[in-house]
């Protein structure tokens, strides 16, 4: 359609509110929508920042990969005909550019080029932005773009949407100068849409190709679990047999496939991790390279059959040498009760691992675990739930509601926190509880209520740290190596001596916790499997020195320590075997952050 309004009528427009008499009701909509955004007439489009540009090419990578051919061909066609041509994202911002060489540099005065913003909010009406708005192939002629610096130019755009979700993706934009008559430029921006979205579907066929062999040689690792695939789209590629029988919660994953095509474009480490909690219990692994998915594959590896013997799992994590074997030991014996237990130690040492090991190795172990994290509770919202005779675990069911952290709470949570022991323990439940800071000690400073402690902490355990037990590092690595291929199906690696010494003699400040992240790190850096001392992260290789006074203070700890355990605790009897003053000792305790088990 030619054009049928004059640079009068854009005018009174503009300055007047007058509305043209021939105006199209595209053009005349654009315009209020300008006018209300507040386009404040500028003489080029806003222009975003080289990271900026770089950061929009990156995240849509796909479109781009998918106009290459049709990019190439209009570079060709349009080389000397005073058109150009424009690849742009669904939020305005043009990625590639190409056409007549001339036309081009000119389009640069306005920002018709790389990194160019041509929303209408942004530079109002034009055929990019329209486009956008209504989703549909837009021709914008000269006075018909709403500031006055760009009615230069004539464009036609037309939208290109995703073949698996329909979602918009961007635009493809054919601009020349306002002087020249291209009756075909509307005709050559659709045939180039139509052809990106063509490719587009070719690759997303191919995608499909390379889920259904990844997926297979999965189920050569992992056997007959139920296994799903999806593809960017979130829609199923495979699934097998079993798997809608044993997949009992559709909400949960309905969730999950809605999330996957805003996620797919992230890298592959941000989308586990979005995606990781949708489906608790269930293996979920992102397929394609780190830098670009291409689908979600989902196992129900918590539907393999129950180990016969209940306590291997402890057997398990005490073969890592005395330390482990006889906290686990213990750990088992305290399973097979009900009594409250409360296990410390410094964070990542693996409390909640221990906690669910026990409560898989008790006779009630087919009831609910639930994990409470109680720096997150306030006050209000424990006492609507009291008030509500709220249960956080089934009454009679054997459960256990694990408490993570209740140090950390006010005195008035702490209160509400005993009503809600009381309350589960009275509903046959147990009561489980983590604590990363010493809350015996806490409770002697008058930082923890005595009634809370005394019914949370009838058996203690206590959880080393990794560098006072360097004897376990070699097994714990080797253990968790193995667990990580197990469910992952990822390598199991193999470390050179030189990395094996360089790893334990390395202290571990995030313990269990860091050693599962430096894993699967490994796992997914190693092109071999084959972990030599040039592999590990610098600190490891190069660990800090200790300083001669920590040195000083670790040593003064540890024999303070094994006096007290050869005096019972006994503190008077403690001063005596160390040689120094009771009141020396309780600062020495105070200072180490000791807890004073005395038994005068």
């Amino acid at each position: 359609m030619g054009l049928n309004i004059t640079k009068r009528d854009w005018e009174d427009f503009v300055g007047l509110g007058k509305v043209p008499s021939r105006i199209r009701e595209d053009v005349l909509a654009s315009w209020r929508r300008s006018d209300q955004a507040g386009v404040a007439n500028p003489s080029r489009a806003p222009l975003r920042s080289e990271a900026e540009l770089l950061t929009a090419r990156a995240v849509a990578r796909r479109l781009r990969k998918g106009a290459d051919n049709a990019l190439a061909r209009a570079n060709y066609l349009l080389a000397h005909t005073g058109n150009i041509v424009l690849l742009c994202d669904r939020s305005g911002v043009v990625l590639d550019a190409g056409g007549d060489s001339g036309i081009l540099a000119m389009g640069r005065e306005n920002h018709l080029h790389l990194g160019g913003d041509w929303t209408e909010q942004a530079i109002g009406t034009n055929a990019i932005g329209t486009a956008l708005h209504l989703r549909r192939p837009v021709t914008i002629h000269s006075v018909e773009h709403f500031c006055e610096a760009i009615q230069r130019w004539n464009c036609a755009a037309t939208p290109i949407t995703d073949p698996g979700t329909g979602a918009l993706l961007g635009v493809v934009d054919i601009s020349w100068l306002d002087h020249l008559a291209q009756p075909n430029a509307a005709a050559l921006s659709a045939a180039l849409a139509a052809q990106v979205e063509s490719d587009l579907t070719r690759m997303l066929a191919q995608e499909h190709e390379t889920l259904i062999e990844r997926l297979h040689l999965r189920r050569l690792r992992r056997g007959n679990e139920p296994m799903l695939m999806m593809d960017r789209a979130g829609n199923d590629v495979f699934a097998t047999e079993g798997f809608q029988r044993f997949c009992d919660d559709d909400t949960a994953l309905s969730a999950l496939r809605a999330r996957i095509p805003d996620l797919i474009d992230q890298p592959s480490d941000t989308i586990a991790e979005a995606l990781g909690e949708c489906m608790p219990g269930t293996d979920l692994e992102v397929i394609g390279s780190p830098d670009e998915a291409i689908g979600v594959m989902i196992s129900l590896r918590r539907r393999r059959a129950a180990r016969p013997d209940p306590g291997a799992e402890l057997i398990r994590i005490g073969q890592a040498g005395p330390v482990s074997a006889a906290l686990c030991a213990q750990a088992e014996r305290l399973a097979r009760t009900a009594i409250p237990l409360l296990i410390e130690g410094e964070s990542g040492v693996g409390k909640t691992f221990l906690a669910q090991a026990i409560h898989r190795a008790s006779p009630q172990a087919q009831g609910p675990f639930e994990m409470i994290d109680c720096s997150i509770l306030t006050a209000a919202t424990l006492r609507e739930d009291l008030a509500h005779g709220a249960r956080l675990t089934c009454d009679g069911a054997g459960g256990v509601l694990c408490l993570n952290g209740p140090g950390s709470v006010s005195d008035e949570v702490q209160k509400l926190l005993l009503s809600l022991v009381e309350m589960t323990i009275q509903g046959g439940s147990r009561i489980i509880a983590l604590s990363s800071r010493p809350l015996y000690a806490a409770m002697q400073a008058g930082e923890f209520r005595s009634d809370l402690y005394h019914r949370i902490a009838a058996a203690r355990l206590n959880i080393p740290p990794l560098h006072e037990r360097p004897e376990e590092i070699a097994a714990t690595l080797k253990m968790m190596t193995r667990h990580h291929a197990d469910t992952t199906g990822g390598r199991n690696l193999n470390f050179t001596s030189g990395a094996m010494a360089a790893l334990q003699a390395y202290r571990w400040p995030g313990n269990l916790r860091e050693m599962a992240n430096l894993i699967a790190a490994l796992d997914a850096l190693s092109s071999t499997g084959l972990i030599d001392v040039q592999t590990l992260p610098p600190e490891i290789r190069t660990p800090v020195r200790q300083r001669p006074v920590d040195t000083l203070r670790d040593g003064e700890r540890l024999r303070i320590l094994e006096a007290m355990d050869a005096e019972g605790g006994n503190l008077s009897r403690t001063a005596k075997r160390l040689g120094i003053a009771r009141s020396t000792l309780y600062m020495k305790l105070d200072s180490y952050d000791i807890p004073r088990h005395q038994r005068d």
